[in-house]
């Protein structure tokens, strides 16, 4: 061999030396990274069953030698028996397919103390990716796996804390309605009944004032700790709300309820609770209600014992009551479904206007206004009054886009009818929302003329229960230019201060006063009384439901101002003014936007 070629052979020979520092110093540094944040990787030979570990697996995984999980088989012994997935189950049960770049896995599970040299079980995090032989199934695969023991341990307090209420340590409410719906999921297969109780403890709200806050919550926790101490295997308890405790009761019925219930109550009886404040009597009321027969889903549920428990409270010769339904309380339920699906679709088509009924000079009986009566069609073309769906968009949240619906097409009138004058009911609800105020504002201000034409009328209920909103809304009309009525005046309990304090226009007497007025000496004292007292406020009067010439001449003589009355004209459709095409329509709906979006 020639020197050249020996040196050559040589030089390839260092080369090869340095390359294998290089990498056995790249493998150090890697192995040194994965051991000090907790990770160790491996290679998976898995047609072989041949497992490779990176340095420090022995400490990571607290093993007393790495032989302990040289292959997948002793790998999986060392878990626990009740871990959900393996490694091999996460790769041959995945359905992605290899095309060349592999495919990641990612999974947890815990491997047993007792298989390891360690006092507690150790959870793991393993993320790899598995790379498919010639035949497309998994042949090897590498990754990384990392100790997640103290997020293992945030994460169930979390959990924990996400379906237990903090001072009792029950499930709270959440959970509750969680476990009801499984019960009801086995209830469809097994059709035996359960019951569902709620315990109220009484004289809460004193116990806090008088032995103070700590003292209340030691009371709730021994009272929670005893129901708790004696449920069957099968019940569940939960913090139903602040001073109420809720059970669910499997393979219940109606008699079992009962039993349960009294069990209860002689419980929570026999001993006073021992706080630092002193001892503390426990009084309960409960409510149960019976599963599936009077609920059929976690909110009936609630709302059936929640209802049991409030007649428990009122009766004194009793402290537990099993709901039963009331066949006309559920009759009325339905009518108030089908009537507010009846509004939500008007609503949403646009099936709801305008009536106008006059209001005349009680002396002239020349048309002076007229008001704006809210109409409803149902899909059958049906018209419906007011007083048959009112209550219930109010009793439903629905009230506030009617009174928004109203007044759009109000500001529609103005604009089309230039010598429209009419009044606009508002309810409670509107009238505390400042978007309809603002809307109104907004479009007064584009039309100076249009207020001096609407006249915005208020119960008496209102004026009279919520005196300082009532007068702020009051007063922003007026300066908006607007005239402000009270509407059905003597049928609340407005004051004489409360008349004084709110500025009216304009105060319309109730009508069941006009009715049988010629013949009923209280309803004439009555109405020259009201009328009275509204000219001591320089208000003028309207009395509605005027039918007759009797009635219209005993008014006029009292001094009235105003009447109205099916006398006078019934509620019409038909706008009562010429209109004119302004385009203002579009002017409407551009205000509509701009105070709702």
């Amino acid at each position: 061999m020639s020197k050249g070629v020996r040196a050559k052979s040589k030089r390839d020979e260092n080369r090869r030396a340095s390359s294998n520092d290089d990498r056995m110093e790249r493998r150090n540094i890697a192995n040194f990274v994965l051991n000090s944040i907790g990770e160790c990787a491996y290679e998976w030979d898995i047609e072989a069953d041949n497992l490779q570990w990176s340095e420090g697996a022995e400490q990571l995984l607290c093993l007393n030698s790495v032989d302990q999980v040289a292959t997948s088989r002793k790998f999986n012994a060392l878990m626990l028996p009740t871990a959900e997935s393996s490694r091999s189950d996460a790769i041959f049960s995945s359905r992605e397919v290899d095309e060349g770049r592999g495919v990641a896995y990612c999974l947890q599970y815990a491997l047993s103390a007792d298989a390891l040299d360690t006092s507690s079980d150790i959870w793991i995090e393993d993320t790899g990716r598995w790379y498919a032989g010639s035949d497309g199934l998994p042949n090897r695969a590498h990754g990384v796996v990392r100790l997640i023991n103290e997020r293992r341990t945030l994460d169930e307090k979390l959990n924990n804390l996400s379906r237990h209420d903090p001072l009792t340590g029950l499930f709270n409410r959440a959970h509750l309605n969680v476990c009801l719906d499984e019960v009801f999921e086995e209830l469809s297969h097994t059709g035996e009944p359960a019951c569902f109780l709620v315990v109220g403890l009484e004289h809460f709200d004193l116990i806090n004032s008088v032995y103070g806050y700590e003292a209340g919550d030691a009371v709730i926790s021994e009272v929670a700790k005893r129901m708790q101490e004696n449920l069957r295997d099968r019940d569940i308890i939960g913090r139903f709300s602040g001073a109420k405790i809720g059970m669910i009761l499997p393979e219940c019925d109606g008699r079992g309820l009962l039993v349960a219930g009294y069990r209860i109550l002689n419980l929570l009886r026999e001993n006073v609770v021992t706080t630092d404040k002193g001892p503390i009597a426990v009084s309960v009321s409960i409510g149960g209600v019976l599963m599936p027969q009077h609920a059929r889903d976690s909110k009936q549920v609630f709302m059936a014992a929640h209802q049991a428990l409030k007649e428990s409270r009122r009766a004194r010769d009793a402290s537990i009551v099993a709901y039963q339904p009331d066949p006309q309380e559920e009759l009325e339920k339905q009518r108030s479904a089908h009537m507010a699906e009846k509004i939500i679709s008007a609503l949403k088509n646009r099936r709801i206007h305008l009536a106008w009924q006059p209001v005349v000079d009680a002396k002239t009986g020349e048309i002076v206004f007229h008001e704006a009566l809210i109409r409803l069609e149902s899909t059958e073309g049906e018209p419906l009054v007011a007083g048959e769906f009112v209550d219930v968009a109010q009793r439903l949240g629905l009230i506030r886009l009617v009174d928004h619906h109203a007044l759009d097409l109000a500001l529609e009138t103005l604009c089309a009818a230039p010598t429209a004058v009419f009044s606009l009911n508002v309810s409670f609800e509107t009238a505390c929302d400042p978007e309809w105020l603002s809307k109104l504002a907004q479009f007064v201000m584009n039309r100076s003329d249009i207020a001096e034409r609407l006249i915005i009328e208020v119960t008496e209920s209102y004026a009279a229960d919520s005196l300082d909103e009532a007068q702020q809304f009051i007063n922003s009309v007026r300066d908006l230019g607007c005239r402000v009525a009270l509407d059905d005046f003597g049928a609340g309990y407005t004051s004489f201060r409360n008349l004084k304090t709110l500025a009216f226009d304009i105060i319309k007497v109730d009508g069941q006063f006009v009715e049988n007025l010629e013949s009923s000496n209280e309803n004439q004292k009555f109405i020259k009384a009201l009328v009275d007292l509204a000219s001591l406020f320089d208000a003028q009067t309207v009395v509605e439901w005027v039918e007759d010439d009797i009635t219209t001449d005993l008014l006029c003589e009292w001094g009235v101002d105003y009447l109205q009355g099916f006398k006078f004209g019934r509620p019409k459709r038909e706008l009562p003014w010429p209109t004119v095409d302004c385009g203002e329509g579009d002017e409407v709906a551009r205000v509509a936007d701009s105070t709702t979006g």
